[in-house]
């Protein structure tokens, strides 16, 4: 189902799930205690896609440097 040049991807998606089940769950838990502004919430959307992408980029530089 899976090969191996795709499983750091589901790796780093099943990590994301999890860290935002667990903020919810922490935000259900003390409510008052979590302060999210404007900045919090780019960085929460944008962040991960970020990330991939910068891994994609530096993939193809190194291949790229190989052959």
């Amino acid at each position: 189902m899976f090969d191996k040049e795709n499983l750091k991807y589901f790796l780093i998606w099943s990590i994301s799930v999890f860290l935002a089940i667990f903020f919810r769950y922490y935000g259900n838990l003390k409510p008052d205690v979590l302060l999210i502004n404007n900045f919090v919430v780019l960085l929460l959307v944008f962040g991960p896609g970020l990330v991939i992408t910068i891994i994609l980029v530096i993939n193809k530089i190194l291949k790229a440097e190989t052959n």
